[in-house]
């Protein structure tokens, strides 16, 4: 969201959001983007956002449920207060639920864009689904990363298609480009022979970081090591799925700073992204899966999110048609033999979707739209 709204605001955009006030939350102006933080309860409360107020299987922890209203309230006061100074030209929501409830505080006449992420897909549907249905009827534009995120609630509501539009995440280019993998390897103390293989993500269900885990036993104790970066509450599940004998060629190294992040990538020979379906929580992107094309790394990755859309089996990856742990398995090996040639071919494939300058010239395609046409019948 950060590097979004920064491509925004760099293309001379005023763009100014509001979020859940969190603890260490730097508020004003940022990148040229002004942050504006909507408190709603004390700091031990402060359970909105994707990391806090869900739990590993996507679904919402008992205390943000209590808090979401006060939440939504002191947002809704936010942004009401916001569009009265700073008369904007659009309103984006991100995320149907519960984020689009604030549609509410939108005058009519003011267009409306809401953008799709998928763990709100899991929301908008049972018992939700009429109010999800009218977020996205109030909406004059929907957006989402992959057409597989705008296919799970196309049925939701009918008239979705008419004012769709699919802009997958970008990547920092400027720091994942042309970095030297000998160096990064260097500086990372890794063998420089070695094979590598690397997750990217937070360490819960959705991720199919275990599946990943119990495939390196296929590829044989002498085979390639793999490094998942990222922290979360199945981090001692996924530890526990180690085999004993994988214990030195198995490593879940927590969070890295973007720095480090990029040389990760660069050191990699292969990033594997092997989402899976977590009761209606969608891996939209990830964002990993861009990152590692920019960096000029083959993919493996499961036909979830972005990657259909972007993975060509042969040529810049592997896209998996189904995830078990042989399968997985013979696609790293596959990717491994042809680390090289897919690395280029998916740089090649970054460079013609783009990155968030990409990103941003394609949401300004999609406010001018709105703002040209009248709003939507209601």
């Amino acid at each position: 969201m950060e590097e979004m709204l920064g491509a925004l605001a760099n293309r001379g955009h005023r763009v100014s959001v509001v979020v859940p006030r969190v603890k260490g939350l730097l508020e004003g102006a940022r990148n040229g983007v002004e942050v504006q933080g909507a408190g709603y309860a004390p700091q031990r409360f402060q359970q909105w956002g994707y990391g806090r107020s869900l739990t590993s299987d996507g679904s919402l922890r008992a205390v943000a449920a209590l808090v979401t209203p006060f939440a939504l309230t002191s947002m809704g006061r936010v942004l009401r207060s916001n569009i009265k100074t700073e008369k904007p030209d659009v309103v984006h929501l991100h995320w149907v639920l519960p984020q689009g409830l604030l549609a509410v505080v939108v005058p009519r006449s003011l267009p409306l864009v809401v953008s799709i992420h998928g763990a709100d897909v899991a929301f908008s549907r049972g018992l939700l689904r009429n109010i999800a249905r009218g977020v996205l009827a109030r909406a004059d534009a929907v957006v989402a990363a992959s057409t597989g995120v705008l296919s799970a609630v196309a049925d939701i509501h009918p008239g979705i298609e008419s004012k769709s539009h699919v802009i997958p995440h970008g990547a920092n280019d400027l720091l994942l480009r042309g970095r030297s993998s000998s160096q990064a390897r260097r500086r990372l103390g890794l063998v420089p022979e070695e094979a590598i293989i690397l997750a990217v993500g937070r360490l819960v269900p959705k991720k199919g970081f275990e599946t990943l885990i119990r495939s390196m036993v296929h590829l044989g104790p002498a085979g390639p090591r793999l490094f998942i970066i990222g922290e979360g509450l199945d981090r001692a599940r996924l530890e526990a799925a180690i085999p004993t004998e994988m214990t030195d060629r198995i490593h879940l190294i927590g969070s890295r700073s973007r720095g480090d992040l990029a040389d990760w990538y660069a050191a990699s020979d292969v990033v594997v992204v092997p989402s899976v379906p977590t009761g209606g929580d969608v891996d939209s992107g990830p964002v990993v899966l861009m990152e590692a094309m920019a960096a000029g790394r083959a993919v493996v990755a499961t036909r979830i999110g972005m990657a259909p859309d972007l993975i060509e089996t042969g040529v810049n990856g592997v896209l998996l048609d189904s995830i078990g742990e042989d399968e997985v398995a013979k696609a790293i090996d596959v990717a491994l033999r042809s680390a090289e040639p897919f690395g280029r071919a998916a740089r090649e494939t970054f460079e013609r979707v783009g990155g968030w300058t990409r990103v941003a010239e394609d949401l300004e395609t999609v406010y001018r739209k709105v703002m040209i046409e009248p709003p939507v019948k209601r």
